[in-house]
């Protein structure tokens, strides 16, 4: 299994984002982008990994044991924490992220906030901002197996991640493959980088770029979801 999502997430962090994006729509799963909101908190910015959610719940709780949350993130996965509910606190810290980093975990991802980012600059944290105030009483894990709903670029306004759906990160932002078309939309998109390099190409000799595009479908290939 590590051998596959490995290999799944090499060929994935050979694709921009932005393309991913354009092969979504051509799909018609445009709204799979996740909000700038989500900003990022580390100099790192790359990652393409399975999602391990682990939703929670605002208000005071027993909550999940900490084995029991800990053992939902397994090697290459990208950690999804929401919804954080209003929740202003910190809703992950550094001994958390650090253990989920010794697991393999190769991001965090929530629509709340972290604090301690220096205790993890190497790995990809996106949130609402940070908070040195952690969120014990106020909010608390609740399941590893739900879908978590998370802020969306798009007119949906929201981006729901199921565990096992994939995402994907750059410099320009994150997109959520769903797990049921991986296979299809990763090698629909490669085929249209390959055209899209073709047309680059044509355009660095000179080539009017009208010319380029009209001579070009890029996304008539794309399988529809």
């Amino acid at each position: 299994m590590a051998d596959a999502i490995n290999a799944i997430a090499t060929r994935l962090g050979q694709l921009p984002v932005a393309l991913l994006s354009d092969t979504l729509e051509a799909a018609g799963l445009p709204d799979q982008v996740l909000s700038p909101a989500l900003r990022p908190l580390t100099m790192a910015r790359r990652f393409a990994g399975p999602a391990a959610c682990l939703s929670g719940r605002a208000g005071p709780g027993p909550g999940l044991a900490i084995d029991a949350v800990d053992t939902a993130v397994t090697p290459g996965s990208i950690v999804v924490i929401g919804p954080a509910n209003g929740c202003d606190m910190a809703l992950a810290g550094g001994n958390m992220i650090s253990a989920w980093r010794r697991r393999g975990a190769a991001a965090v991802i929530t629509d709340g906030r972290l604090r301690d980012a220096a205790d993890y600059p190497e790995l990809p944290a996106l949130a609402r901002g940070h908070s040195p105030r952690n969120c014990r009483g106020a909010w608390h894990f609740i399941a590893t197996d739900r879908p978590i709903p998370l802020a969306g670029a798009g007119p949906a306004g929201r981006v729901t991640i199921h565990p096992g759906d994939w995402l994907v990160g750059d410099e320009d932002g994150v997109i959520v493959l769903p797990r049921a078309q991986l296979s299809a939309l990763i090698e629909d998109a490669g085929l249209v980088a390959e055209i899209e390099e073709q047309m680059r190409a044509q355009i660095f000799a000179g080539a009017a770029r009208g010319a380029v595009y009209a001579g070009h479908d890029r996304f008539g290939h794309v399988r529809r979801a």
